[in-house]
C-alpha cells in the first residue's frame, strides 16, 4: 500500500498546472519560486489528491436506448454526470462502453468521452464489448480481433478493453475469452476483467496470464492470486455494493487480500439508471466502517490505487512534484474524520491542474 505521506503544516508551491514542491509550510514558503504566489489558506483542513473512480458509465441508455439517442443529447447527459462527479471531488473515472451493444453505439458513447476529456475530468474510456445473441461462439473472437479492436484502436478511442465474464450473454467458454484477451494485449490494449460474482482459479490465472491491470469483481478468497496478480501491477476493483451485501464476508475476504499484498480500490459503480452515489466520500465510510479498512487504506483505494487501475498514476492519485495539481481541500482538520462523517460532502475546493474548477461558498455568520 502507498503511503498517505501526511505532512503537518504543510505546504504545495504549483507552476503551470503542475505540482514542483511539496514539504513543511515554512520551507516552501521560504523557496525563490514561492516569492509572488498566489496564496490560498488551508489552515486547519486537509489537502488531499483528488479523487479518482475506476468504474462509471457516463453515457447512460435512458429509455429510448443509446442507438435512439443524438450525440448532442448524449453529451448533454454526460457532462452533467461529469459536472457532479468533480463537484463531490472526483476528476478521473475509468467510464465503460457496457450500455451500447454494437460497433457503431459503441464509438458513439466513446466519441463522448473523448469530447469530455478534461473538462474538467481524465477520462480513460474502457472498450466493453457486450454482443447481441445473434452472435455465435466461434463468431465473437473473430468479430472482435479483426474488426472491433483495430478500429477502437485506429481511432484512439480507447487504450483499455474489459471483459466480461458473466451477466446476459456471458462468454460460452474461457478459452475464447483467453484468445481475445492474448490478442488485445498483443497490439497494445491494456487488460480488465469484470464479474458479477467471485471469480474461478482459471479466471485469475486467465487475468495473471494476459497482465491485466484491474479486476472488477467481489473479493474472491482466493489467497494465492493475490500476490502474484499486485506483482504485475492488477489491482482488485471493489464495487460499492460490497458495502451492502453481505459485507462482513466481503470484510474478510478484502482483509485476507491485502494481508497477502493484494492492490485494493474502490469504486462507486455509477450508474445514472441505477441507484447509485457520486459521492466518494461515502465510499471511504463504507471502506471503514462496513468492510474493516484503515482511513489510510480507504483513501489510498479511492486516490492512488484507483489511478493505478487505470494507469493513470503517473499523472494523479497522489500529490507528488511533476505531478498535475489535481487536488481537494476538505472543510475537515483530520483525515480520519473524512469517513466518519456518514452522509457528508466535506469537499469546498477542487483544483485541476492548478486551476479551480468548483469552490462551495464561505458561510457568513453576521
Amino acid at each position: 500500500m502507498k503511503e498517505l505521506n501526511i505532512v503537518p503544516r504543510g505546504a504545495l508551491l504549483i507552476r503551470n498546472g503542475t505540482i514542483e514542491e511539496v514539504g513543511p509550510s515554512r520551507r516552501v514558503e521560504n523557496l525563490a519560486g514561492a516569492r509572488g504566489a498566489r496564496e490560498i489558506d488551508a489552515t486547519g483542513r486537509v489537502i488531499m489528491p483528488a479523487f479518482v473512480d475506476a468504474d462509471v458509465a457516463l453515457v447512460a441508455p435512458g429509455v429510448a436506448g443509446i442507438r435512439l439517442m443524438s450525440r448532442r443529447k448524449a453529451l448533454a447527459r454526460a457532462a452533467a454526470a461529469a459536472s457532479e462527479c468533480a463537484r463531490y471531488g472526483c476528476l478521473a473515472v475509468g467510464a465503460h462502453t457496457r450500455s451500447a451493444v454494437d460497433l457503431q453505439n459503441i464509438r458513439k458513447v466513446l466519441r463522448v468521452h473523448q469530447a469530455l476529456q478534461s473538462k474538467p475530468m481524465r477520462i480513460r474510456s474502457i472498450f466493453s464489448p457486450q454482443f447481441p445473441p445473434s452472435r455465435t461462439p466461434s463468431q465473437i473472437p473473430d468479430a472482435l480481433i479483426s474488426k472491433w479492436l483495430p478500429a477502437i484502436l485506429s481511432r484512439k478511442l480507447a487504450s483499455v478493453v474489459e471483459l466480461t465474464v458473466d451477466g446476459p450473454e456471458p462468454w460460452p467458454d474461457i478459452s475464447l475469452l483467453r484468445t481475445v484477451a492474448i490478442a488485445a494485449a498483443e497490439i497494445g490494449f491494456a487488460i480488465r476483467l469484470r464479474s458479477s460474482g467471485h471469480l474461478e482459479r482459471a479466471h485469475l490465472d486467465l487475468a495473471l496470464a494476459a497482465g491485466a491491470i484491474g479486476i472488477v469483481a467481489p473479493m474472491d478468497s482466493v489467497r494465492s492470486f493475490a500476490g502474484p496478480l499486485a506483482a504485475v501491477g492488477c489491482i482488485r476493483v471493489i464495487p460499492a455494493s460490497e458495502g451492502f451485501d453481505d459485507a462482513g464476508q466481503a470484510a474478510a475476504a478484502i482483509r485476507g487480500a491485502i494481508d497477502e499484498g493484494a492492490a485494493i480500490a474502490l469504486t462507486s459503480s455509477y450508474r445514472l439508471s441505477a441507484p447509485s452515489s457520486l459521492n466518494m466520500q461515502y465510499l471511504l465510510h463504507l471502506a471503514v466502517h462496513r468492510l474493516g479498512l484503515t482511513a489510510e487504506e480507504a483513501i489510498t483505494a479511492t486516490t492512488w490505487n484507483a489511478a493505478c487501475s487505470l494507469r493513470l498514476s503517473r499523472a494523479t492519485g497522489s500529490l507528488e512534484p511533476g505531478k498535475s495539481a489535481d487536488l481537494l481541500l476538505m472543510e475537515v482538520s483530520d483525515y480520519r474524520d473524512l469517513a466518519r462523517r456518514v452522509g457528508h460532502h466535506d469537499v469546498s475546493l477542487v483544483m485541476r491542474a492548478g486551476q479551480i474548477v468548483t469552490r462551495s461558498p464561505a458561510l457568513n455568520v453576521d
